[in-house]
This record gives C-alpha cells, structure tokens and sequence, in this order.
C-alpha cells in the first residue's frame, strides 16, 4: 500500500504525482505536521488516503519552507536524529511465540515450529524469530531521508496543490 499523491494543476511532470509506500509515508508525513504545523495545518488527513491535500498556495509555502530547511541543515539533522532514534529502539518481544522462541499456534504445530530450533539444521523454532524470541521493533520499518524530502519539495513547488489517495 502506498500515498499517491496527484498536483491539482501541475506545471510540469515532477508536479503531477508523488508516491510513496505507507513505510516512507509515515515518516515524511510527521516530519512535516511537527515541524510546519502552521503551513500542513490546510491538510487535516495526512495519513489518510481520501483525498485532503494543500491548494496551491499551501503546496508552495511548504515547497519554500522545505527548501530553505535543505539548504541551512535543518532536514539533515532531522534525519541524524531521526536515524539514531530508530537505531537504538530495542527489539521486541516476538509477537508469534510470545517470547518463548517455539510457536504452540496451530500453524507452529503444523509446520513443525513447536520444537526448539536445531542450531545445525535450522529446522523449528518460531519461523518469526528464528527461535531467539525477539524481533526487530517495527519502528525501524519506517525510514526517513533527505532525498526523499527534498523530491517532495520539487513535486510540491509543481504541483498546484495536491490530493492524498
């Protein structure tokens, strides 16, 4: 699943779609509610795919605020921040063996995940977790880059406003 967003009346190409899957979306998203909550206020549903966007004058004053955030730092250090934050989150307790590193699910039973897992064989163990009973917290599923802000800034200075769907 993905945001796909359309310029209402888009100047050139680069302003007439921008996409991004819900994992990219996420993140971009609340960059800009936390940090433009002024500009981004003109969209009410920014993790909703029906349709509420910025018009035209909302899509620029954002374009500029991006772009002079790119060029003093600002979006760079966000980013750093960012990237530390998500790399120091701790695993998590695996949701599919409730820790224990062996699934007593059905689907454990079936499929033969219902026995400690073989360290040379590899064979059972919860199939989530690899037998550990921890997995990777799911925040670092969401990254956030530079790159991507700064072609959200290029589709929105092109745009003419936008819609989410």
């Amino acid at each position: 699943m993905g945001m796909d967003v359309y310029g209402k009346a888009a100047t050139t190409e680069a302003g007439g779609y921008f996409r991004n899957n819900v994992w990219w979306w996420r993140p971009l998203a609340d960059f800009l509610c936390t940090t433009y909550p002024e500009i981004t206020a003109g969209c009410t549903y920014w993790h909703s795919n029906d349709g509420d966007g910025l018009d035209a004058g909302g899509a620029i004053a954002l374009a500029d605020a991006l772009d002079r955030d790119l060029a003093n730092g600002r979006v760079t250090a966000y980013a750093d921040q960012y990237e530390a934050e998500i790399a120091a989150l701790p695993d998590s307790e695996c949701d599919l063996c409730q820790g224990t590193g062996i699934r007593t699910d059905e689907i454990g039973v079936q499929h033969g995940l219902n026995v400690p897992r073989d360290p040379i064989t590899g064979k059972g163990g919860c199939n989530g977790c690899q037998g550990t009973g921890r997995r990777e917290n799911w925040g670092k599923s969401y990254p956030f880059s530079v790159e991507n802000v700064r072609e959200f800034a290029t589709f929105l200075r092109e745009c003419g406003g936008f819609e989410i769907c």
